[in-house]
């Protein structure tokens, strides 16, 4: 009779290895990810609501709490790439504002490329409290980075001083006067069907669906090398434009105090009309209807 040969010892040495072996490889599958997504995350774009942005992009003043003046006011909207090239011809910011606890369709703004197209910059002016989410948005409509932030109006009988406003929990201060380097006072916005002399000569708010000129005209010159017009459709039972249609971007003579182009209108319904220079600032807007 052969000798029964006992293999329990060895069989559960083996699998002690084989365990050890695969909670080793988890361990480091689980490292090469963490670390693929620090890399990921470290060259990802990012979105900074601050009051300057240096000469190198960064941002100055950055914060995500607002307190403006009764009007509101403007707040550079950054999207830095960390000084690497970012890969898209422009970037729509996508600003969405909370309501009963959901965030809606607010607006819809071209952002300039700067900086060898390391940052896009949008100098956007919040008009409301509340809170908002912007997302940043290439060419394809791909999301590129997201952040929210909250805003505040406060009246101007609560200022200390024409030019400040108190510290509310640290968050970012805007001061909210008159700054003729950031918006254009004086410009409007004209539609009209027939340009004669480079000015228009039948200008209107309702037109039928087909192609109308439009005319920004300002009181001195648009100190712009390019001028951007953005193009949103008025929304249904509701007094706000959330509908974004179109981005146009034309060159300028920075030296002449208008500049005009051709939209086309295919359907029915009111539109809202944004101009705004090579900076993102808004120089005028203007409201049509198409029958």
């Amino acid at each position: 009779m052969k000798p029964t040969i006992y293999c329990w010892p060895i069989f559960a040495f083996d699998m002690l290895l084989l365990t050890n072996y695969i909670s080793l490889k988890k361990i480091i599958l689980s490292a090469l990810c963490f670390l693929i997504i620090a890399i990921n995350n470290a060259g990802a774009q990012e979105i900074y609501f601050c009051s300057h942005i240096s000469d190198q992009g960064t941002p100055i003043g950055a914060s995500k709490s607002w307190t403006l003046g009764d009007n509101g006011g403007y707040i550079y909207i950054l999207c830095s790439n960390h000084k690497k090239h970012i890969k898209s011809k422009s970037l729509i910011a996508h600003i969405m504002k909370k309501y009963n606890g959901q965030y809606m369709n607010y607006e819809k703004r071209a952002m300039e490329l700067q900086l060898d197209n390391t940052i896009a910059t949008l100098d956007y002016q919040f008009t409301e409290e509340g809170n908002y989410l912007v997302s940043i948005e290439d060419n394809t409509g791909k999301q590129l980075a997201v952040n929210d932030l909250s805003i505040k109006l406060i009246k101007k009988s609560t200022l200390n001083t024409p030019d400040s406003v108190p510290d509310i929990k640290g968050a970012g201060i805007l001061k909210n006067s008159k700054d003729p380097m950031r918006s254009y006072y004086h410009a409007r916005t004209i539609f009209c069907k027939t340009i004669i002399n480079g000015l228009p000569s039948d200008s209107s708010a309702v037109f039928p669906a087909g192609e109308v000129n439009v005319v920004v005209i300002n009181d001195h010159s648009l100190e712009s090398d390019s001028m951007f017009v953005d193009v949103f459709k008025k929304g249904y039972e509701t007094e706000k434009y959330p509908i974004y249609i179109t981005t146009k971007t034309i060159k300028i003579d920075r030296n002449k105090n208008q500049a005009g182009l051709t939209l086309s209108f295919d359907q029915t319904g009111q539109y809202k009309v944004v101009a705004y220079n090579n900076r993102s600032q808004t120089i005028s807007e203007g409201y049509l209807t198409i029958r």
